[in-house]
């Protein structure tokens, strides 16, 4: 497309010397010689302009600093900055923007002017309508001449990364279950379950649970005796966000408003997110509200799954219970 603008660019500048020559040639003026002699040599002077200059020009880019949540307008800055005298008018940069969870090949265009000795910040503005991980790329600029004869093509690596946060909904109350935690797992919980393996036996004391009896020393000794463990696990909740391909942002959006809620009552838990590249299960532990931006960042970075995520949990974790599934149907308990 460039290439066709440089042509009748072109084009129009040889039919004004066209004119000119034939000024000079009939009327035999001096000026419309001088004048010919100028328009055959400044298209030379442009082309050699517009290589010194290319070269000397470059395009950042910074993403927001601020959090981008779902249907928000954001704005990326761009600054483009040349060092030579030469006034850079027209300056394109080919550009790609997606959600890693809706592939878009389409590349779009920006056109901006690099001023000579300018550094200058340009503001593009972004809108989204589903939360995900939004990449920006640009390889290079396209740079003309100043009389848009040749364009040069200049390296420059932009790769910008956007997380986009899902919005918060309403989540209704409901009695979530809870899973027995391994013993590296740091969240906090209310309450506890004391592990199998037995340190030693001791007399029955007021609150000791029925359970920890150990009914055949008991019947030995012939009084209440109850196993003391070892050291204790925590039962925590455990939250499995499933990712399936169309309804990442239903599944992210009940994530993210049920994390905050659960957080908002002190209530820490582990998520297990999927990664379908590997078909494994990365565990993140959440306690803060960093923590889970955390968690929800490591899940837009992956693709969503083709296949139920569930069923591939429960085969790699046979006889895993208290899961707390979310999914596009709701929050299910198991």
């Amino acid at each position: 497309m460039e290439h066709i603008k440089n042509v009748l660019y072109i084009i129009s500048y040889i039919l004004m010397t066209a004119a000119v020559l034939l000024v000079a040639v009939f009327y035999r003026q001096p000026l419309a010689s001088i004048l010919l002699v100028f328009l055959i040599i400044l298209p030379f002077l442009s082309i050699a302009a517009g290589i010194y200059g290319s070269k000397r020009l470059s395009v950042s880019a910074s993403a927001p600093p601020e959090q981008i949540t779902e249907g928000d307008d954001f704005r990326i800055r761009l600054h483009i900055k040349n060092t030579s005298f030469v006034p850079l008018l027209r300056c394109i940069i080919p550009y790609t923007f997606c959600n890693s969870y809706r592939k878009d090949d389409r590349t779009f265009t920006i056109t901006l002017a690099g001023e000579s000795f300018v550094s200058d910040h340009v503001n593009i503005t972004f809108k989204t309508s589903m939360p995900g991980m939004f990449t920006l790329d640009a390889e290079k600029i396209l740079v003309s001449d100043p009389l848009h004869f040749r364009t040069f093509t200049v390296k420059n690596d932009i790769h910008i990364t956007i997380p986009v946060m899902p919005s918060v909904t309403e989540i209704p109350d409901m009695p979530l279950s809870k899973y027995e935690g391994e013993p590296a797992d740091d969240i906090p919980s209310e309450n506890g379950e004391l592990t199998r393996d037995i340190r030693q036996l001791r007399e029955y004391r007021a609150g000791d649970r029925l359970k920890d009896i150990h009914w055949k020393a008991s019947a030995v000794a012939g009084e209440l005796m109850v196993k003391e463990y070892e050291r204790s696990v925590d039962l925590m909740y455990l939250l499995l966000p499933e990712i399936m391909k169309g309804r990442e942002s239903t599944v992210l959006r009940q994530y993210y408003s049920l994390g905050r809620k659960m957080l908002s009552q002190n209530m820490g838990f582990r998520t297990a997110v999927y990664h379908p590249g590997e078909k494994t299960f990365y565990y993140c532990n959440v306690s803060s509200q960093n923590d889970l931006d955390e968690s929800v960042y490591e899940m837009m970075r992956e693709s969503a799954s083709e296949t139920e995520v569930y069923p591939l949990y429960t085969a790699q974790n046979p006889g895993s219970y208290g899961i707390i599934r979310i999914c596009p149907e709701g929050i299910l308990n198991t």
